[in-house]
């Protein structure tokens, strides 16, 4: 082939490799990688750094991102949260608080064991929370935290319902 016939067919071949790539994204990705995919945003959500200190742009970031993450009605139990955190705008304004009190604090998961219900509407998540942060002056510090999460099919996305943060280590299955 010659060039002027690789420039004439270049554009219709990434447009196919576009469409090819959209289509793995839509239908090539299994319940648990999509919802492993969620923890993953969720835990970028959370993230506190030095590149975002304005409270009114984090809290803008913060709840787009939990509408794509969290069912409107999603609650959190917690240790620290006493009754614990109803609804996303709850849970919007407590994880922009959070860069209030850390100056950096980094979220990883690790055990995740993730069981789909039959009939693949909802799913039961338990895992290994890592938080990984420091306090405005103090240092670094590491928390591992036993969590446990319900999420829902809606509209062909995975969306957390509820999630139950113990202290402890590592999840089980067999106590969802």
């Amino acid at each position: 082939m010659n060039l002027p016939d690789m420039k004439r067919w270049l554009p219709l071949g990434l447009i196919l490799l576009g469409v090819a790539l959209g289509l793995y994204a839509l239908f090539g990705a299994s319940d648990e990688d999509r919802i492993r995919e969620r923890l993953d945003q969720l835990a970028d959500a959370v993230r506190v750094d030095d590149g975002e200190r304005n409270p009114i742009v984090r809290h803008g970031r913060i709840r787009q991102e939990f509408a794509e993450i969290f069912t409107k009605e999603a609650s959190v139990v917690a240790p620290e949260i006493g009754e614990g955190l109803h609804g996303r705008d709850a849970l919007s304004a407590a994880a922009t608080q959070v860069a209030t009190v850390y100056q950096s604090a980094h979220v990883s998961w690790g055990g995740v064991a993730i069981r789909i219900e039959p009939g693949g509407l909802g799913a039961e998540v338990a895992a290994t929370a890592t938080i990984t942060g420091s306090r405005h002056g103090h240092p670094l510090r590491r928390d591992d935290r036993s969590v446990k999460l319900r999420l829902e099919e809606i509209d062909g996305d995975w969306k957390i319902l509820s999630a139950t943060v113990e202290r402890g280590s590592g999840p089980d299955l067999n106590d969802l």
